[in-house]
């Protein structure tokens, strides 16, 4: 194991050749990186560079997703949405989602929105879903703005205007949005 100090300075180096690379994921990805683990958990999701293997996978990216990594959470959520034989909820698809989208992943508040309005029970339910779909809208997420204007169609005034008053509300690290 490294101590952090070796974790710092192994980040901010480049390592020369491939090999080396593949070597500096792995070293990172165990000394519990999570920018290292969500980078290596692609390779094995793609088999790119590495043997396709989905367990190794999804391992790093809950790994990461724990430590608050926005793009793994957003992984995770996306891949357990998708994947029956983890026998995983809505609930906690909905829950990774969510920990991505307070950071200001536009993705996951595009599709934390889609959730949302779709179990939707009251009138504020349709605000708040809404209201992460304009966030969406706002960081770039192009599909976000023909559910807007969908909704605009189907949905009264106020709750849209509602929804807009959520949507501003500042959240999470200043709303920084990965766009798509």
């Amino acid at each position: 194991m490294f101590a952090t100090a070796d974790v710092a300075v192994a980040q901010t180096s480049v390592p020369v050749g491939y090999a080396e690379a593949m070597r500096w994921y792995h070293v990172q990805a165990q000394a519990g990186d999570p920018r290292a683990q969500f980078l290596l958990a692609i390779k094995y999701e793609t088999g790119t560079d590495l043997p396709q293997d989905m367990e190794k996978a999804r391992k790093l990216y809950i790994s990461a997703a724990r430590q608050g990594h926005a793009d793994a959470q957003f992984k995770l959520a996306t891949i357990l949405a998708s994947d029956a034989n983890y026998g995983v909820g809505k609930e906690a698809v909905r829950q990774w989602y969510w920990a991505a989208a307070l950071q200001g992943h536009g993705p996951a508040q595009y599709n934390l929105g889609l959730i949302l309005l779709a179990s939707a029970r009251d009138i504020d339910g349709v605000a708040e879903a809404i209201s992460w779909i304009m966030r969406a809208e706002g960081g770039g997420v192009v599909q976000a703005l023909g559910v807007l204007e969908q909704i605009n169609t189907v949905y009264p005034k106020t709750v849209v205007t509602d929804a807009r008053m959520l949507a501003s509300v500042v959240i999470g690290k200043a709303n920084k949005t990965h766009k798509k």
